[in-house]
């Protein structure tokens, strides 16, 4: 009950601050959602912003420390007065301690945060940091991934400029260099189009929730191109054309690799508990070309309890069979998947994700999707993306986390790969435990069990990682 109070007065807090201002709301809340109004109303003010990806992501439940951003963003534009000034004392002392993190003087409520301020009025930047410790078992010095030591998994600085009448620009600076420039456009040309420039991430799989915590089977990496996005509420319409898809890393100003790929996706809300998803990525890189379709279904049985899934089917040239090898008897493979997903809401200790992936022989595969890491389990080719499996596979995949408390989670993994004509199956465990030591800053102990790989049969290895991970 005071969590649910708690919540009341923070939304109720954060509308009684806004004003008039209208603006679209995130991607995936449809004009027809019983939130729309407030949701839009929060994003015109600036006290929700939602994901990097543009989602509002609603189902996810919030965090304290969401919750206390939330509450400084309604200070810093305006604060309260009257009964809601009441209601901003009650929660300044519920989130005392998230707040002063923050840098929110709880003592002079009518203060303002310096930091958010000089975001909300200009250049918003933020960031991210991984920074690993690595010790293997079987280490293998001057392998770079499989070698004990410290290492820089991600470094990022983000930057945001609002430019007024619904654009905005857009950075990101990563492993030493811009990789992504982007400019947006809300409502483009007066026909509700968002219209994205640049070199920018796109990821479908991701926004129909098709994948765990890693990667799905394509996109995720940034394309150098234009987008068009079109969301009538109950249906979506999204297209891309590019001609360059470039790796995390790459810069922006590297020259184009003569490619090209296009993508077009259609989405259609089926009432408020079901969406059906119908996508097309085409592509041409080295004049090795392949193309893949996929339809994607999900369906919330109730709160907390969802079915997803997606089939895939992929028709590759002749000119792909011979830059890679691919067997010309593989020219048309095809791929499923089937998920559920459980809440710790609905289950109270745990959430759980439950997979089975079925995938042909000489399936094309842009991402790892179910390793604790990228360094073993499947073909590399020399590059992340464009692998394919030498037989027929099946992949059992389970992962589960527990938030105790606002400080401390557990979490677990166990991946099986059932590969024809391989023996024995390879497969994978994995257990951790997290600290929230401040709203930014997170650690991480981790232990990662691989017995054999999809390409290395008798490998056998045990990993220990730990992790500090800041974000602001």
């Amino acid at each position: 009950m005071k969590i649910r109070r708690t919540l009341l007065l923070a939304a109720a807090l954060a509308l009684a601050a806004l004003s008039a201002a209208r603006a679209e709301p995130f991607g995936d809340v449809p004009a027809g959602h019983w939130a729309y109004d407030a949701v839009a109303e929060l994003g015109a003010k600036g006290i929700l912003e939602g994901y990097p990806d543009g989602a509002f992501k609603g189902g996810r439940a919030m965090s304290r420390y969401e919750i206390a951003v939330m509450v400084a963003r309604a200070l810093v534009n305006g604060g309260a007065g009257g009964e809601d000034r009441a209601r901003l004392d009650d929660l300044a002392a519920e989130f005392r301690p998230e707040l002063e993190a923050l840098g929110v003087r709880t003592d002079r409520l009518d203060g303002r945060l310096s930091a958010l301020e000089k975001g909300l009025g200009g250049w918003k930047i933020g960031g991210t940091l991984r920074f690993d410790y690595n010790a293997w078992d079987n280490d293998l010095p001057g392998s770079d991934a499989l070698s004990d030591g410290f290492t820089f998994d991600e470094a990022r600085l983000y930057l945001h400029r609002d430019l007024g009448g619904g654009i905005g620009f857009d950075a990101r600076w990563s492993d030493g260099t811009f990789d992504r420039f982007w400019v947006t456009a809300a409502d483009f040309l007066g026909w509700g189009l968002t219209f994205r420039a640049g070199q920018f991430a796109l990821d479908w799989e991701d926004e129909d929730r098709l994948y765990h915590d890693r990667h799905g089977f394509f996109m995720g990496s940034s394309y150098r191109g234009a987008s068009l996005k079109k969301d009538a509420g109950a249906v979506e319409l999204a297209a891309f054309a590019a001609s360059q898809r470039a790796d995390d890393g790459d810069s922006v100003y590297a020259a184009n690799a003569s490619d090209e790929h296009y993508g077009a996706r259609l989405k259609v809300n089926l009432g408020e508990r079901a969406w059906l998803s119908l996508n097309g990525l085409w592509r041409n890189e080295n004049d090795a070309g392949f193309n893949t379709y996929w339809a994607g279904l999900g369906y919330a049985l109730s709160d907390g309890i969802a079915f997803r899934g997606a089939y895939y089917r992929q028709d590759l040239n002749d000119g792909l069979a011979n830059y890679y090898g691919v067997p010309t008897a593989a020219d048309d493979p095809k791929a499923w998947k089937v998920i559920l997903d459980l809440s710790q809401e609905k289950l109270r200790f745990t959430s759980i994700w439950l997979e089975y992936a079925q995938i042909d022989a000489g399936f094309r595969l842009d991402n790892v999707p179910w390793s604790f890491n990228d360094d073993v389990d499947w073909p590399r080719r020399g590059a992340r993306r464009n692998f394919s499996l030498a037989g027929d596979t099946g992949v059992w995949f389970v992962g589960a986390r527990q938030q105790w408390n606002e400080r401390w989670s557990t979490f677990e993994r166990y991946a099986r790969y059932d590969v024809d004509s391989l023996s024995p199956t390879p497969r994978e465990w994995t257990v951790g435990v997290g600290y929230q030591y401040s709203p930014g800053l997170y650690f991480e102990l981790a232990y990662n069990d691989q017995d054999g790989a999809v390409n290395m049969k008798d490998y056998d290895n045990k990993q220990v990682r730990f992790r500090t991970m800041l974000s602001f």
